[in-house]
């Protein structure tokens, strides 16, 4: 009797054991290993996390997910996460907490990447959250977009096109049934009973022979004495030009000496007031010799431009018609 109760207390004490064992293993596995503080992070999407989370720091294992609550701000729902982490634990405050995986199919974690700031989080405040980058999302999204563009845009712009060139198409058969194969057919015809082709031979032999009196006209000699013709013709122009700008010249010249004989005029006339009236008299008549001077002057001057216009004149009628050298009469126009 004794000895089945001590093998009844060893094999309790032994279950005992091991369910001791068993809850100190799950408490580790859960990470609640000793002292905890509370952090917090906010997430818009939480696909994949649940109560138990682990919580990384730059992949080593801190903590774990404690509560996941729904928040709403601004007309917007959002998710508050507990975080579990060890006691004391240094998180600086530029830290960002992340929703990682470490494959297509492994569960995800929230890791925390360091900041570089001195200064640390306090326990119970939020750390800066950043959202994963869901791949199968995004490549759904994409297919979806996809699709309704096809369905929406694409496809109505392949059908409108293809309606286009039909419709093209049928117009161009049209109008080359229709338009263009009877004008080529009555243009054929017309030339068939016409004599255009023997006028258009005529108007071909009148322009060779027109070429050939061209040629004959302008050849090398006529051409080289046309060309020194010109080149004189360029020289006595350039000549004149400068013979007209020294007539200008002189003719300011003038002015100025004229301008200052009236201002010796006006002093004189003021001297005369003051003096003999005798001197009045010689002074009008010195005025009239100087104006009958500055009206010859102004004739001289206008006699060359004239001449100098009809040089220029002359040469251009010689450079738009050389053949006046030649026939030595300017072609007439005709009087419509």
């Amino acid at each position: 009797m004794k000895r089945d109760n001590i093998n009844y207390l060893v094999v309790g004490s032994f279950v005992m054991l091991l369910l001791l064992s068993f809850f100190v293993f799950l408490y580790q596995i859960m990470g609640s290993g000793g002292p905890i503080e509370k952090y917090f992070v906010i997430y818009k999407n939480v696909s994949g996390i649940k109560y138990g989370t682990p919580v990384a720091f730059e992949g080593y294992q801190v903590g774990q997910v404690d509560m996941i609550e729904p928040i709403r701000k601004d007309g917007k729902t959002n998710y508050r996460l507990t975080l579990s982490i060890e006691k004391e634990w240094p998180i600086p405050i530029d830290s960002v907490a992340k929703i990682v995986a470490s494959g297509l199919l492994a569960a995800v974690t929230i890791d925390i990447t360091e900041g570089v700031s001195q200064d640390l989080l306090d326990p119970g405040t939020t750390i800066t959250g950043k959202e994963a980058a869901n791949i199968f999302a995004t490549v759904n999204e994409v297919a979806s977009d996809l699709s309704d563009l096809s369905q929406s845009s694409i496809k109505p712009l392949l059908n409108n096109l293809n309606e286009q060139f039909l419709s093209i198409s049928t117009e161009l058969t049209d109008i080359t049934k229709n338009t263009i194969k009877p004008l080529l057919e009555s243009f054929s015809n017309q030339v068939e009973e016409t004599d255009m082709v023997s006028k258009l031979s005529g108007l071909i032999n009148n322009l060779n022979q027109t070429s050939e009196d061209l040629q004959k006209v302008f050849n090398s000699q006529n051409q080289e004495n046309v060309t020194v013709f010109l080149d004189s013709m360029s020289i006595a122009s350039t000549g004149m030009n400068k013979l007209v700008t020294n007539i200008d010249d002189t003719r300011k010249s003038m002015d100025i000496i004229l301008s200052n004989i009236d201002k010796v005029i006006g002093g004189i006339n003021r001297m005369l007031e003051d003096n003999d009236n005798k001197m009045s008299g010689s002074l009008t008549d010195l005025q009239k010799t100087l104006s009958v001077m500055s009206t010859h002057i102004d004739a001289i001057t206008h006699h060359l431009e004239g001449s100098s216009r009809n040089i220029h004149e002359f040469t251009r009628q010689i450079k738009e018609n050389p053949g006046l050298l030649i026939r030595g009469s300017a072609q007439v126009e005709e009087v419509k």
